[in-house]
C-alpha cells in the first residue's frame, strides 16, 4: 500500500511543466525577504539578502530575515523632511 502511494508521487509522472513551476513558486518563497526588503527600500535590503540566501534554508534563518524585512525600515540617507502644514492656503 505505501509503495502506491510512493509511486503515484514520482517525478516522471508529472509533467515537466508542472515541476518547473512548482519550483519557481519554491525559489520565490524562499526569497520572499529579499524581496520584500528592497519592495519596501529597507535601509539594510542588502543585508538581509546576502543573509535570506546564507540562512534562508533554515526556518529560522528565513522567519529571522522575512521579521527584518518587515520591520521599521529607516530613514533614508539624505531625505529631507516633509513641511508641516499649518491649515493655511498659501498659492
Amino acid at each position: 500500500m505505501m509503495y502506491e502511494w510512493v509511486r503515484t508521487w514520482t517525478y516522471h509522472d508529472q509533467s515537466p511543466l508542472t515541476v518547473s513551476l512548482v519550483f519557481l513558486v519554491l525559489f520565490i518563497i524562499s526569497l520572499m525577504p529579499a524581496i520584500v526588503a528592497f519592495a519596501r527600500k529597507h535601509r539594510s535590503k542588502w543585508t538581509i539578502s546576502l543573509l535570506n540566501v546564507l540562512l534562508g534554508w533554515t526556518v529560522v534563518g528565513w522567519v529571522v530575515t522575512l521579521l527584518w524585512a518587515l520591520s521599521y525600515p529607516g530613514e533614508r540617507a539624505g531625505k529631507e523632511p516633509i513641511p508641516a502644514h499649518d491649515g493655511q492656503n498659501h498659492s
